[in-house]
């Protein structure tokens, strides 16, 4: 066995042993002593030596009467009890290194910086939602809380309170107990009313969606009776004539009533350009119905219109006859197209400088109308008359004089107010016809009946005289060259007649007395005689 050899004798570990066993035999005197020692006395310990832990050794020998012996000693090594005892390990010193500095890292401003921002929100979105779920519970738990006492009038206890309170032979209900039930309910069963409430609301939108599209279609609730005025543009289908409807708010929902049409076959339908007045209650189908045909609202008037009336004194007669409004033909003509319909509206010439373009195509006649009629029914119905009386025979001759249908409208109403009847037509036609054919020589027609049409028709609407004074220039037939911009009046018949085959004379100038005689010249001296000769006749009927 090994041997110690730092600060002891050369005695073996077992001789060391066997000298602490007898110590420990030792009188009753010497036991009693080492009992009093409390506090073992600890040797100094060898400069520069290792330190190590001093073991206690409690060793009992021979019997269990033996009292325990406890020595406590100091030693530079702890031996342990194997046979070869392992090597002391030296304590290794870590060397201090400084804590690195923690690089902050940002997070990057693309795809990152959005993610970035996502969680964060996310984040305190869930938190709000925590600090709101907490109050809520915290509020229920006050709630159960107020409601978990026994109730004194029922002499009954629990969670859940009485609704009803019986005293003084009346019954009254708890408000606060008929809350907290509702409230109780609602939250053990959230899920359930929340999930019926969404229903609930969709059920209801869907049912008021449903209910406005077959109104829009049946109108069974609308009851207005307000005239809506409604333009339809040229060249209107169906889509068009729905959104001019929904614009005008007659109808709410337009892709419902485009699909209900189209199932109804009015896909491809051409439809009548105009100045409508519909209400609410008529529906969809009626309202698109009437924009395809005339309109039958009213009981049938018979009016006639006179030759040589113009657009003015039409739309007054029809107005007085309550077919339609003056105001509503008016914008009738301003705002539609008709040119597009009727071939010989479709080439006038200064059509900006015309009083009314239409102006020379009402053709007079006597009507049968309905009361109530849509305008556009009724500008439709005057110029179909139109149409049908230009016939192809008048055409071929128009083109013979090299003339155009608005050359000879315009000729022919200046002939229906110059002639003072039918049989002096030709004669105003002839004159009329060779002045035109020689315009070098008579550049001007000098007709009073144009600078008329414009003193007693225009000016009563045109009342500004810059926007008049342009009329006065272009209708004079005293300073402006030709023919004026369009017709003074709607001619009938014999004036169209007369226009296209004037008689044959050499006459340039025509006289008329107050009795409506005409007096006709070829030279200006023969015009002067006759201007003296009328004014004799004047002076006798006056």
């Amino acid at each position: 066995m090994n041997k110690f050899s730092d600060g002891f004798s050369d005695n073996s570990y077992e001789d060391l042993l066997n000298e602490y066993a007898g110590e420990s035999l030792g009188s009753k005197a010497s036991k009693q002593a080492e009992k009093k020692v409390t506090t073992p006395v600890t040797p100094k310990k060898p400069a520069n030596s290792m330190t190590y832990e001093e073991p206690v050794f409690n060793i009992d020998i021979s019997r269990k009467n033996k009292p325990k012996v406890e020595k406590t000693f100091d030693i530079d090594f702890v031996a342990p009890f194997e046979e070869t005892p392992k090597k002391p390990q030296p304590i290794i010193e870590k060397k201090y290194e400084p804590a690195k500095p923690t690089r902050k890292i940002e997070p990057k401003r693309t795809t990152d910086t959005m993610e970035f921002s996502v969680k964060n929100t996310v984040a305190k979105g869930k938190a709000v939602a925590s600090s709101a779920k907490s109050f809520v519970a915290d509020k229920f738990r006050k709630i159960d809380t107020a409601y978990s006492v026994q109730d004194s009038n029922t002499k009954k206890s629990g969670n859940t309170p009485h609704i009803l309170i019986k005293g003084n032979g009346k019954t009254k209900i708890d408000f606060k107990a008929l809350k907290y039930l509702i409230l109780k309910s609602f939250k053990e069963h959230r899920q359930v009313y929340i999930g019926f409430a969404c229903c609930m609301l969709v059920s209801i939108v869907l049912a008021s969606c449903a209910l406005s599209c077959i109104n829009d279609v049946l109108a069974m609730n609308r009851d207005d009776e307000e005239t809506v005025e409604v333009v339809l543009p040229n060249d209107a289908k169906t889509f068009d004539a729905v959104r001019v409807l929904d614009k005008a708010g007659l109808i709410k929902n337009t892709m419902f009533c485009n699909l209900y049409l189209k199932l109804m076959g009015y896909s491809n339908e051409n439809y009548l350009p105009g100045v409508y007045y519909f209400t609410e209650n008529m529906g969809v189908e009626k309202m698109i119905t009437r924009f395809k045909t005339s309109s039958t609202r009213g009981a049938h008037v018979s009016v006639t219109i006179p030759e040589g009336y113009t657009i003015d004194q039409i739309f007054e007669r029809l107005e007085k006859n309550d077919v339609c409004t003056k105001e509503a033909l008016y914008k009738t003509i301003d705002n539609v197209d008709f040119g597009a319909e009727y071939s010989f509206l479709s080439n006038l010439d200064e059509t900006e400088n015309r009083y009314h373009v239409l102006e020379g195509y009402m053709f007079p006649a006597t009507y049968e109308f309905e009361q109530g009629a849509d305008p556009a029914t009724v500008i439709r119905k005057l110029l179909n008359t139109f149409k049908s009386r230009w016939t192809d025979k008048y055409e071929a001759r128009a083109k013979e004089l090299s003339m155009s249908v608005d050359d000879i409208i315009t000729i022919a109403s200046i002939i229906e107010k110059e002639g003072a009847n039918k049989e002096q037509f030709k004669l105003v036609s002839s004159v009329l016809h060779n002045r035109l054919n020689r315009s070098g020589l008579y550049p001007t027609l000098e007709c009073n009946s144009t600078q008329d049409y414009v003193t007693n028709t225009v000016a009563k609407r045109i009342t500004t005289a810059s926007a008049l004074n342009p009329y006065i220039i272009n209708y004079s037939t005293y300073e402006s060259a030709g023919l004026p911009p369009g017709a003074i009046c709607n001619p009938g018949a014999a004036a169209i007649e007369a226009a296209l085959y004037p008689d044959s004379h050499q006459y340039y100038f025509f006289r008329h007395d107050k009795n409506g005689k005409i007096y006709m010249a070829t030279t200006v001296e023969e015009h002067s005689a006759n201007g003296r000769l009328v004014e004799k006749v004047n002076a006798e009927v006056d």
